[in-house]
């Protein structure tokens, strides 16, 4: 049922999150993660790049079988419709939230909310008290 699986993923505790429940549920369904990242047009860098490898070899070690992507944007706003337009031909979307303080929450947008109304598929949504970043790896 959910053998094909999308991850969005950024340097974040939430996505650290989604891709422990991602990497569950592929292990026991035998089936595939795919991490995607986006980035703004021309902005591709190594760190990136370095960090979806070895994010991707820590899933293999475990028996997963992981791939990845960067896809590319022109705003912030294009994130959640270039992932949304990614998630065509996959079962299920495993995306990561922060869980904020009360004055982030008023501040902070939500691409995973942003998400569920556009993607192709259902998303579960695995949430992490993040409040810095991750340190992937």
């Amino acid at each position: 049922m959910f053998r094909r699986v999308l991850v969005p993923v950024k340097a974040t505790r939430g996505s650290e999150r989604a891709i422990e429940v991602a990497s569950e549920l592929a292990c026991q369904l035998a089936g595939d993660v795919h991490l995607v990242t986006v980035d703004f047009e021309g902005s591709h860098d190594m760190l990136t790049r370095d960090m979806l490898e070895k994010t991707v070899g820590l899933c293999r070690k475990k028996g997963v079988n992981a791939t990845f992507s960067i896809l590319s944007a022109k705003s912030q706003e294009d994130v959640t419709t270039e992932i949304a337009r990614a998630s065509d031909g996959y079962d299920l979307i495993v995306m990561g939230h922060c869980r904020y303080k009360k004055i982030y929450k008023f501040l902070h947008y939500s691409v995973a909310e942003d998400l569920i109304k556009k993607a192709s598929c259902p998303v579960v949504v695995a949430a992490a008290d993040c409040p810095e970043k991750a340190a992937f790896g």
